[in-house]
């Protein structure tokens, strides 16, 4: 969450239209490798070919951008599109050509998922950086899918609002990367994941046809969703392109109880008291020892667990709150308990937002899916045979662990396998989001129930199966 709601806020001069030009594309470069072609099948795609196809675009040097290689795997040509218009005229090229394209937004999270089981074209989305309108009056603004999330931020701050969505890196990480992903923050204790945030949508399917979904207003329930699709599927089924987001006022204050405890389950016995209170949490986190210690708070990385509860409002009604969660904490034994207050408490969450992810991609990163009951037995077993930096959201029963190199478990796959066993038997699931030197292990685990459906929709939206493919669950 940005700072608290300055008190004359600014308003945000709406920017001019951005001009629609179908051949505005920037083709980068060979980035330092020498790959000659790609083979899809019978089709044989070289370097020259693909260029050739995307020869209205300008170049750019290499210097001014980063590579694009993930894992082993190099593409033939990048483009950075300046318009939708553009990403639609490169993806009409690539299904022409049979060419495989990964889009790229801020490439923080490009770990997650399994190694693309072809890769041609970079699709880097970060051409389309604007804030396309913002209507402080109604609480909704329109922003293209390269836009940072400080970025935006930084435009809704001066109206007094925000987007309650707050993904690790937000310097770095796009909106367009933060709805493939569908990857959420602490906030979504109380506001949800990003589906739950977005109400219309313009994305540029495999055959580059330009489709949108949803409105600019709020009360809009004409149709199917169709955008919730895209959202967390990896950019498989199709490119955003642009999403009209629902936005929040700035609450005039806000703080954090930092409590800790000696166990696991004394820190989720508080939350769940709080949480039953009606108690209006922003977010709740508990984070073990070794995690408190990588965000700066401990030197010593000790057994305890660190329960974070925050709080934003009025300044009246988050000094209550504040009062009746530090009464829960001290009723069930804590050893030690403070508030932290305003900018210190927006500096402490950012830290915990970032955790794992500060100096780039950690070694293992592992994200558990379970359900609120169980969320003391899955950090107990993520922790388990392990120096794991942990942190839980107790109210939504997901568990992050985060490990360096001088902290993997022994066998990282027999643990990993252990791991999806155990998480199994509570009906939940472990994603691999972030992996070095770690092959052999499917990011995703088994297939869902429900995979026959999701081959279907690959199939209906991506019949020739080159938008980022076998990046999903299954090799979707």
């Amino acid at each position: 969450m940005p700072a608290a709601r300055p008190s004359t806020p600014a308003r945000y001069s709406l920017p001019a239209p951005p001009v629609w030009n179908c051949c505005s594309i920037q083709l980068l470069p060979n980035l330092g490798w020498t790959p000659l072609s790609s083979v899809r099948g019978d089709v044989r795609i070289d370097a020259r070919t693909l260029q050739e196809a995307l020869a209205s675009a300008d170049p750019v040097p290499e210097t001014d951008h980063p590579g694009y290689t993930i894992g082993d795997a190099t593409p033939l040509a990048a483009v950075r599109p300046k318009t939708i218009d553009g990403v639609a005229t490169a993806l009409t090229a690539a299904t022409r050509l049979g060419a495989a394209v990964v889009p790229w937004g801020g490439g923080t999270r490009m770990g997650l998922g399994n190694p693309p089981s072809r890769y041609d074209l970079a699709l880097d989305m970060r051409g389309l950086s604007s804030v396309v309108e913002h209507r402080p009056e109604d609480l909704v603004v329109t922003v293209e899918a390269g836009c940072t999330m400080q970025a935006l931020q930084d435009v809704l701050r001066d109206s007094g609002q925000y987007l309650p969505l707050d993904p690790p890196l937000p310097a770095q990480a796009t909106v367009g990367g933060l709805l493939a992903t569908g990857i959420s923050g602490p906030l979504s204790t109380a506001v949800g994941t990003p589906r739950d945030q977005v109400i219309g949508m313009r994305a540029v399917l495999a055959d580059g046809s330009i489709v949108k979904n949803g409105g600019i207003v709020v009360k809009n329930v004409t149709g199917y969703a169709m955008d919730r699709l895209y959202i967390g599927a990896m950019g498989t089924l199709a490119v955003i392109a642009e999403a009209t987001f629902k936005v929040t006022p700035l609450p005039r204050a806000e703080a954090t109880v930092v409590a800790t405890f000696s166990s696991m389950n004394a820190a989720t016995t508080v939350c769940n008291v709080v949480t039953a209170q009606g108690l209006p949490l922003m977010a709740a986190e508990v984070l073990n020892g070794a995690a408190w210690s990588q965000v700066g708070q401990s030197d010593d990385g000790n057994g305890d667990y660190t329960l974070l509860l925050r709080v934003a409002g009025r300044p009246s009604a988050v000094a209550r709150s504040i009062d009746a969660c530090v009464a829960a904490c001290r009723e069930t034994g804590v050893a030690n308990v403070e508030s932290l207050n305003d900018d210190a408490s927006v500096s402490l969450w950012k830290k915990v937002t970032d955790l794992g992810w500060e100096s780039g991609p950690p070694d293992l990163a592992l994200r558990l899916l379970g359900t609120p009951a169980h969320s003391a037995e899955l950090v107990a077993l993520a922790a388990q045979e392990s120096d794991a930096a942990v942190s839980v959201s107790p109210t939504r029963g997901v568990v992050k662990a985060y490990w360096n190199s001088d902290a993997l478990p022994p066998d990282v796959h027999a643990y990993i396998a252990g791991l999806r066993e155990a998480v199994t038997a509570l009906n939940g699931t472990v994603v691999v989001e972030s992996r070095s030197r770690l092959d052999g292990v499917d990011a995703w685990g088994p297939t869902p129930d429900s995979f026959a459906v999701m081959r279907q929709l690959k199939e209906q939206y991506d019949p020739h199966g080159i938008l980022n493919p076998g990046r999903y669950v299954g090799g979707l």
